[in-house]
């Protein structure tokens, strides 16, 4: 079995949420690319990676998120998109293009054939008619029996929120493990047609989450998280006995009370039950809204 301990890249265990970055550039291009390199489903690499360079855009969505993280000017600001726009264009593309090369067969067959016949006056108005098809026609024709539900289902929009999700990751741990820190922002999502117009983002896109990278200012605790008990399983859903259930639920209450008790800076009284029932009545802003945005973007999610 392989020491996975003595592997030299530990960031993936030392991962702290960063929230606060010192004024020094990094690397966008790169983690750029980090991001493009993930793996993707049927690699049709369906996201999009937005830089957020204008400072009043960037106040705008700070204003979505109500997030303090992008209340501070230092920090590179990225959202990533759900893409299958993309996707469609490309097909519709190559179908136009398959469509307008049967359409010249089927004229050179025609004109052959005339010829053959000897009725060369029926050849050249033949293909003058075909020279003279609208563009617009052999794409409408190329487009008539093809439909893209495949581009705009649930799959297709899962697959497109694991590229984008996995890239992000992807993006993330390579900062990580060249000393930067970030933070994950799903409270972009907080005004989601807002935000797809400020984004211009056209139908058959959704952005889904933000991250913001940059030089770790400070260096917060990390914090516990949930036991392998109640969280990984073997062969199927964990299984715990409500005794043992109950007892690692009530260790791990007290164990985030200590953290966030001593947690320097805005130490508060917190317990991970009491953060569960508090989210039963958070705000959540126009997130109920977020199925009827997504059919107004295109996707097809009955």
């Amino acid at each position: 079995m392989t020491d996975m301990s003595r592997q030299p890249n530990e960031a993936a265990l030392r991962h702290r949420t960063i929230r606060h970055f010192k004024p020094v550039p990094i690397d966008v291009k790169t983690l750029e690319n980090a991001a493009r390199a993930t793996a993707s489903s049927e690699y049709l690499q369906s996201f999009t990676l937005i830089h957020v360079t204008d400072p009043n855009l960037r106040h705008a969505i700070a204003a979505i998120s109500g997030s303090q993280v992008l209340q501070q000017e230092n920090g590179e600001l990225f959202i990533f998109v759900v893409d299958t726009n993309r996707d469609i264009r490309i097909a519709r593309r190559a179908l136009a293009k398959q469509a307008a090369a049967t359409s010249k067969r089927h004229a050179d067959t025609r004109v052959t054939y005339a010829k053959t016949t000897g009725s060369t006056k029926s050849t050249n108005a033949f293909r003058d008619a075909i020279r003279n098809i609208p563009r617009e026609t052999i794409l409408a024709d190329a487009l008539s029996n093809a439909p893209m539900h495949t581009f705009t289902n649930w799959n297709a929009f899962l697959a497109g929120v694991f590229d984008a999700t996995l890239a992000a990751q992807n993006m993330l741990g390579y900062a990580e493990a060249n000393g930067l820190g970030g933070c994950y922002l799903g409270s972009i999502l907080n005004d989601p047609r807002q935000l797809i117009n400020l984004l211009h983002l056209p139908k058959y896109t959704f952005p889904i989450l933000g991250l913001i990278l940059g030089v770790p200012a400070d260096e917060p605790k990390q914090k516990p998280r949930l036991p392998s008990l109640l969280t990984v399983g073997e062969n199927g859903y964990p299984s715990v006995n409500e005794k043992e259930w109950n007892e690692a639920v009530d260790t791990y209450d007290r164990t985030v009370a200590a953290y966030y008790d001593s947690r320097d800076p805005n130490p508060r009284a917190e317990t991970f039950s009491a953060l569960v029932v508090r989210h039963l009545t958070a705000d959540q802003h126009h997130r109920d809204d977020i199925g009827t945005i997504l059919r107004e973007q295109g996707f097809e999610l009955e």
